[in-house]
């Protein structure tokens, strides 16, 4: 209020002044207007490109952000990966390891086995074990021949003639042309050819039942020795186990031949023998003696050198003379080792032979003890039969209706019949088998015109059967089929 009154106030001069300041300042205020409103335009302008530019900077950040983020992710999966394969390299090397620790303790194991030896001295192998069906086996020389036939024993005598009467034929040509010549030959001509091959093929028979008989022996024989030396070798094994699991398991050193002569020293070796004494009383340790004598032997000249040498020369003759008789030795050993094992195999047929006869009598009891019961059977079986026929036959009889006509006799029980009086009252002595094979024998005597009287009677009461047959079917008439 108080400045509205001042404003009323004023002088008149000052309200003049104003109004020119109001009048002259107008241009210069319409220019700063301008100048305002361009600058606002100008800023307005600049603010929509920032704007525009902070956008297109957020949008790249964020792109790089989503990229960065995708590329984290693809590291944490590589990382994931990595650590997995990691882990199952880890299990793969501690399944490794226990393989390992399991096949080093299987290794161990056998080894322990292959240090077993057994003290067995193992038989020869069945000789009628089967071999390999692929591989051709050789034939034997010592073999059993099988018989030439009656048609080859007669080509080798009648090749060469057909040869000579067809010099131009083939050889299979030539087995046609006998193969036809023998079927025309006559019997009295073919009859020595085929009597000396069923000779030839009896022999044959009867060597090679006995080879046979001989094989199964052995066989049988056999088999009765590696189950013993079965036995053996599980004992003895599991003796060894034994021994190998309680702790004892040093190696056993491989036996040598006590016989056999020792190799020869060497030059240096003899050189050894001779200095090692003296180095010794030295009090000088055993790698360190081995060092000198090497030491001496290189530097030695070869004069020096020659004494050893010629020790050595000798050793070498002494060793080779020995060797010599060593092995002369020893071939006469293997000879006599020959013909002890010839013997023993003599010893082992005999011995199989007793074997394989005792198995046969057993089988032979075998089978007469089946055989018997067999008999026992049937002849069960045969009474049961005969019972429940007797016993149907006493049903039938029972059941039989007394009026119906009885069936009529044929005409060799008629003559048997007549025939039967009569030797009852010549030969009374006769049992009923004895009279039945007598009948037997008439009848088989008579001609047809004896036999057709018989005939005639046995057609004649065939005649009457029918015709009382007929009248019963009339008046039993639930008896006729």
């Amino acid at each position: 209020m108080a400045s509205k009154a001042r404003a009323k106030r004023a002088p008149k001069g000052s309200e003049v002044v104003s109004e020119k300041e109001n009048v002259d300042v107008s241009p210069v205020s319409s220019k700063a207007t301008g100048k305002t409103r361009g600058l606002k335009e100008s800023s307005n302008l600049s603010l929509e490109e920032e704007l525009e530019a902070m956008t297109k900077a957020l949008k790249q950040v964020s792109l790089e952000k989503e990229r960065n983020e995708a590329k984290l992710r693809e590291k944490e999966e590589l990382l994931s990966a990595k650590a997995a394969e990691a882990e199952r390299m880890q299990i793969l090397l501690k399944s490794r390891d226990e393989e390992k620790k399991r096949l080093e303790d299987k290794l161990r194991k056998l080894q322990k086995v292959q240090g077993f030896q057994p003290s067995l001295n193992l038989s020869v192998p069945n000789p009628s074990a089967p071999e390999d069906k692929n591989k051709k086996q050789k034939k034997d020389p010592k073999r059993l021949k099988k018989p030439k036939t009656a048609f080859l024993l007669w080509c080798k005598d009648y090749r060469q003639k057909v040869c000579e009467e067809n010099p131009n034929a083939t050889f299979a040509e030539i087995s046609t042309i006998l193969g036809d010549k023998w079927k025309n030959v006559p019997e009295e001509e073919r009859k020595p050819y085929e009597d000396r091959y069923k000779v030839e093929k009896n022999v044959y028979l009867k060597l090679v039942g006995e080879e046979r008989r001989e094989t199964e022996a052995l066989k049988l024989f056999h088999e009765e020795q590696n189950k013993k030396q079965a036995q053996e070798l599980l004992e003895q094994y599991l003796a060894y186990k034994k021994e190998t699991e309680s702790g004892s398991d040093k190696k056993k050193k491989k036996e040598k031949d006590p016989l056999r002569p020792k190799h020869p020293i060497s030059a240096f070796f003899a050189f050894s023998q001779s200095r090692r004494p003296a180095l010794l009383e030295e009090n000088k340790p055993v790698t360190e003696i081995a060092k000198i004598l090497g030491e001496e032997w290189k530097s030695m000249s070869p004069s020096k050198r020659a004494p050893f040498e010629e020790i050595a020369a000798k050793e070498k003759e002494r060793y080779s003379v020995e060797l010599e008789t060593y092995k002369k030795n020893k071939a006469e050993d293997l000879s006599t080792l020959d013909r002890e094992a010839e013997e023993k195999s003599k010893l082992e047929k005999a011995q199989a032979l007793k074997l394989y006869k005792e198995k046969e009598k057993l089988d032979q009891a075998k089978k007469m003890m089946k055989h018997q019961a067999k008999e026992k059977r049937d002849l069960a079986q045969e009474k049961d039969l005969a019972q429940g026929k007797k016993d149907q036959a006493n049903e039938t009889k029972k059941n039989k209706d007394p009026n119906k006509p009885k069936k009529p006799l044929s005409s060799y029980l008629i003559f048997g019949m007549e025939i039967r009086k009569t030797l009852s009252n010549d030969q009374a002595g006769l049992n009923f088998a004895d009279t039945n094979a007598h009948i037997s024998q008439k009848w088989k005597e008579l001609s047809d015109k004896e036999k057709e009287v018989w005939n005639v009677k046995a057609a004649a009461l065939k005649k009457k059967y029918d015709v009382d047959m007929e009248e019963y079917r009339k008046t039993h008439p639930e008896t006729s089929v």
